[in-house]
């Protein structure tokens, strides 16, 4: 599916959908999910990624922060967007008056990976010789695990984004995602009802303040998987360092088709995460071996056969 497409046969008279990341700038590029052994057995074996709440993450107001750029932009230029429709501008602006509590009340939830294996803080961050950075497959489907068949409402189809931290650059963001509120079919569905509208604009919204970070976090280099929290998911709950983090199970469906989304269901996949390569963290030396075997011995064990290699970086935790 193009990078510019948004699915079709919408069902505007029930407001139900399944739609494409309304970024519509689907990264193409390596991605490398940093995690730690024990999470990476998980992953293997019971074939999920888990996408956290991003207020639980390492910087907890960073929703709030892609809400304000939002928020700013629009009073900025938002009528010289909307020039010639008064009822999305007014729309719009009744929905970012109360954006930023939204954010935190229904928060995005997000896979996070970087751009590169050679990121020494993303080692330094997951424990190094207990640590492991996976490649994945940039263009396989990753959906919530038996997402609810929905007889209202949408969902947008996570797909891998690029953070942004550069001001220019998200200003950029935030003017082609509002440009893309008025074409194709999204459209349609946005002069259906005001309710059916008011979900599908803030869906957008809050995937897009999720997709920027401020600039002192550039060093993570983050590509993520954006999902939402629709009506009837399943959350789950894990304890780590910072508290209870509420997570959304996502998985790989193999030759997903837009024909079985929607009102019909997507049925369950069994599909195994599509991992490209794995990395063992540093240093190097017989340990190293050792965790390289042990990665490999998992992977074969569980029908994959990527390649296991070290971090080549010479640190030493």
């Amino acid at each position: 599916m193009s990078d510019e497409a948004v699915p079709g046969d919408h069902d505007t008279s029930k407001n139900a959908g399944v739609y494409t990341n309304p970024i519509r700038e689907h990264y193409h590029g390596e991605i490398w999910h940093f995690t730690d052994s024990a999470a990476l057995v998980s992953m293997v074996k019971n074939r999920r990624l888990w996408a956290s709440a991003a207020p639980m993450l390492n910087d907890p107001r960073e929703l709030v922060y892609g809400a304000k750029r939002i928020i700013w932009w629009y009073k900025t230029h938002g009528r010289e967007l909307l020039p010639k429709d008064a009822e999305l501008h007014m729309q719009l602006t009744e929905i970012l008056h109360t954006f930023k509590a939204h954010v935190t009340a229904v928060p995005a939830y997000v896979v996070c990976a970087s751009t590169s294996y050679r990121v020494l803080n993303q080692w330094r961050n997951y424990g190094s010789t207990q640590g492991v950075a996976v490649r994945l497959e940039p263009h396989a489907d990753l959906i919530p695990v038996d997402p609810p068949m929905r007889e209202e409402g949408f969902m947008f189809q996570p797909e891998w984004v690029e953070v942004l931290y550069d001001p220019t650059r998200q200003d950029a963001r935030i003017e082609s995602t509002l440009q893309g509120l008025t074409k194709g079919d999204i459209a349609p569905v946005l002069k259906s009802s005001k309710k059916a509208a008011n979900e599908l604009i803030r869906g957008v919204l809050s995937v897009l303040a999720a997709s920027m970070k401020d600039s002192a976090y550039a060093e993570e280099r983050e590509v993520r998987l954006i999902t939402l929290p629709f009506d009837g998911i399943e959350l789950q709950y894990r304890g780590a360092a910072r508290g209870v983090i509420p997570y959304i199970e996502i998985t790989h469906y193999e030759n997903f088709g837009w024909e079985h989304a929607g009102l019909q269901g997507i049925g369950k996949p069994d599909a195994s995460l599509p991992i490209m390569e794995v990395r063992v963290g540093p240093p190097t030396g017989q340990s190293e071996r050792q965790r390289v075997y042990g990665v490999k011995s998992l992977l074969r064990s569980n029908g994959l056969n990527a390649p296991v290699n070290g971090s080549t970086i010479k640190f030493l935790p």
